[in-house]
């Protein structure tokens, strides 16, 4: 490839049809990099994979000057901020509730859409298909109604040029039609919606994209391979995974988003937060806002009986936090932290630095908690008996000694994973400290242990000591009342699943 970053600089690790490497592949691209592209084979992963991504040991990875970023979306980012001034489209735009919508319709693609279609992805049997399509259909409305209020009648998400929704879902579109082929299914089907299947021939059509998309029909081979195996009973080291990220999403279809986001839904406040109490999510907001200085209205919503307020500003999810600003919503605990950061960019220290290698880094470390660090630990907080606990807590504990390190190389040896102050991936972590405490006391347990885990033990004590933490945490006795609450309910023949 032809462009700047060339000289050995830049390198990507991958594995030719991965829709996650195509991603990076198309970033790359659309800036004019060259890069050095290596082929991977997940089933004898190289050395270099396994010293760049020694977490999760997946593809893409991008090194840099000899420095990994991994996370397709977090490179994606970092591809943004590092070569923002090429002269070349950005895949995020400059205003940063544009920015936040972005990264919201990107969330929804891996958390949302793609969970639902995979189920399709892997059927093997008629019915399973028919089943799974008739699933993933309003997922592909919802982001049918996207496009429209996202391109605002341009060619794409993006608006003129292709941005970072675009790449991100753009990247699955030669397997929707391999998978498509197989089912006798038509996902984007023209009649049914037609702005999604306009887009996916002009994004098929850019360069970037042309250039390296796989062959359909060598994709096809592959993924027939692939259901011969299933078929079989097979376990394979399949190239089409993703984990599931954000508990804070879930799949309810969209039904208002378009006048939510458009700011005809909001309330009559410059900033409100719509949370409840004892929501981890909802205390990340409060102690990003508090850590600027910003006043706000704080409207408790009862998620059992949903206010008219958050299901016109959260239609697609309809979770808590919402953050409501000159009456324009923003959703989402991440996505709020960096509106939030963009937004008062000179109120209080930066949640994320400026240096883009720091920002990735923030950003993987955030969504690892997220995706891999919160399901074993929420198995231990959802766990009613005590051999339930203890195999739960047996599965955290790994998780703990990875963010330990995480706390180290981040660090840099000062208080806080954002250095001297309180940072995303603090913020991040932060807010489930009391949640963390509560269910140590119901269950036996030392989460984090100072003998096991001294670095991220004493950070925890700093952060609760700041005031804005401090303020944003409900009170321990009732968050324990609480929890023993929703415990008794899950033991109870009648509790939720």
């Amino acid at each position: 490839m032809a462009g700047r970053g060339g000289g050995g600089e830049l390198r990507l690790l991958g594995t030719w049809s991965s829709p996650w490497v195509i991603r990076v592949r198309v970033a790359l691209g659309m800036k004019g990099l060259s890069y050095e592209y290596t082929e991977e084979d997940l089933s004898s992963k190289s050395d270099l994979l396994l010293r760049s991504n020694p977490v999760h040991e997946k593809v893409p990875v991008l090194i840099h000057g000899g420095r990994p970023v991994c996370e397709s979306l977090v490179v994606l980012e970092y591809i943004d901020e590092t070569w923002g001034a090429t002269g070349t489209p950005q895949l995020l735009p400059a205003d940063p509730y544009d920015r936040a919508t972005a990264r919201f319709w990107t969330n929804y693609v891996n958390d949302t859409f793609f969970p639902s279609w995979k189920v399709l992805f892997r059927s093997t049997a008629a019915e399973q298909r028919a089943e799974a399509f008739k699933n993933v259909v309003p997922r592909v409305e919802a982001l049918e109604r996207a496009f429209g209020e996202c391109s605002k009648g341009k060619a794409f998400f993006g608006g003129d040029d292709a941005g970072l929704v675009d790449v991100a879902l753009g990247s699955h579109l030669v397997w929707i039609k391999v998978v498509d082929e197989v089912a006798g299914a038509n996902l984007l089907d023209e009649a049914k919606f037609p702005g999604l299947a306009a887009w996916a021939e002009r994004f098929l059509a850019v360069d970037a994209v042309r250039q390296v998309m796989p062959d359909a029909g060598d994709v096809l081979k592959q993924y027939k391979g692939f259901l011969a195996k299933w078929t079989a009973g097979a376990v394979i080291p399949i190239l089409y995974t993703n984990r599931k990220t954000d508990p804070d999403s879930n799949s309810i279809i969209l039904t208002q988003f378009a006048a939510a986001m458009a700011g005809r839904g909001g309330g009559g406040g410059e900033l409100q937060l719509l949370g409840t109490w004892y929501s981890p999510y909802a205390m990340r907001a409060k102690i990003a806002l508090g850590l600027k200085g910003l006043s706000y209205e704080y409207i408790e919503q009862d998620l059992s009986g949903k206010s008219e307020l958050l299901l016109k500003s959260n239609p697609v999810h309809k979770k808590v936090p919402v953050l409501i600003h000159g009456g324009r919503p923003v959703c989402e605990s991440r996505v709020v932290l960096e509106y939030v950061d963009e937004a008062w960019p000179g109120a209080a220290p930066p949640l994320l630095p400026a240096d883009p290698h720091g920002r990735a880094t923030a950003r993987f470390w955030a969504t690892y908690f997220d995706s891999t660090f919160f399901p074993p630990w929420r198995a231990l907080m959802r766990a009613t008996t005590a051999e339930e606990r203890a195999e739960a807590f047996r599965n955290a504990v790994p998780q703990v000694e990875v963010l330990e390190r995480a706390f180290v190389e981040c660090s840099k040896g000062k208080a806080f994973f954002g250095g001297d102050a309180v940072g995303l991936v603090d913020v991040v972590v932060g807010g489930f400290v009391v949640w963390f405490k509560a269910v140590d006391e119901v269950a036996g347990t030392s989460l984090l242990d100072e003998a096991k885990f001294p670095g991220l033990a004493a950070w925890a004590e700093r952060l609760l000591a700041v005031d804005a933490v401090r303020e944003a945490m409900p009170d321990a006795g009732k968050l324990l009342e609480h929890y023993k609450g929703f415990l008794a309910k899950l033991a109870s023949p009648a509790g939720s699943t």
